[in-house]
């Protein structure tokens, strides 16, 4: 091995200690959250900043598995779904500024007659609007699939069956 050899393995050994250092004497960077979200599917109410899931499971005519599973019948399923809702236990999440409400707009409260009835919005105040039963006595039932990231309500879609 040459002068010079010894002298570049001698820097690389010093700027390999140096990085080592550095990355010992480094703060561990706060962990990102996966990206992975819960879903469910279920009733919906809100209050306040709350988000309440009377949660289910949704099978419709794709889903064989669960067919099978819950032994269903077309008699089980005469508008090509059904709604497995063995308990009465509620969820509860967080709405915010950030979460996405989808549902169809059928009223017209927000599209006009031609549009296409799919609407996306933000507002709160619109999504309640939407879920304002047409007759007070009677709950509203419009079953939704909630994207939930760390008990924060990413999206609300409506699963249209009707």
């Amino acid at each position: 091995m040459t002068g010079g050899d010894r002298v570049k393995k001698g820097k690389l050994l010093w700027l390999l200690l140096f990085a080592c250092m550095l990355t010992a004497c480094q703060e561990a960077a706060p962990q990102a959250d996966s990206g992975v979200y819960e879903l469910y599917e279920g009733y919906v109410t809100v209050e306040g900043d709350t988000l309440v899931v009377d949660d289910f499971t949704f099978i419709d005519l794709a889903d064989t598995y669960w067919i099978h599973k819950q032994g269903l019948t077309a008699e089980d399923m005469p508008d090509n779904y059904y709604i497995d809702d063995p308990t009465d236990e509620l969820l509860y999440f967080t709405l915010d500024e950030q979460t996405r409400y989808n549902f169809y707009d059928t009223g017209n409260l927000f599209v006009t007659e031609d549009a296409d009835k799919k609407y996306t919005t933000t507002k709160r105040e619109e999504f309640l609007q939407f879920l304002k039963p047409k007759d007070p006595t009677t709950p509203v039932r419009i079953p939704f699939e909630i994207q939930v990231l760390d008990g924060r309500v990413l999206t609300i879609t409506e699963i249209f069956v009707g």
